[in-house]
């Protein structure tokens, strides 16, 4: 089964940035790290075709939350 191509869409330096991955989890773990980066990650979605499929802001912020959480040391 082939997966449809993700997209991640982040501003860094004043550039914005458009770059896509062949799998959601590819285009997950891009935006995290671009997060911890430093950089603005403003969108994140299948790509059909157009970038209006994506996930919002605040999507964004909660998947990066759960994935930041593994890396902070428990009960300190």
């Amino acid at each position: 089964m082939r997966t449809m191509p993700w997209h991640v869409q982040y501003r860094e330096g004043g550039t914005d940035h458009l770059v896509k991955y062949p799998t959601p989890e590819e285009a997950i773990e891009s935006a995290c790290r671009l997060i911890d980066n430093g950089c603005n990650v403003y969108g994140m979605g299948m790509s059909t075709g157009s970038v209006t499929t994506s996930i919002s802001r605040d999507e964004i912020a909660r998947i990066y939350a759960f994935w930041a959480r593994p890396k902070t040391p428990r009960g300190n």
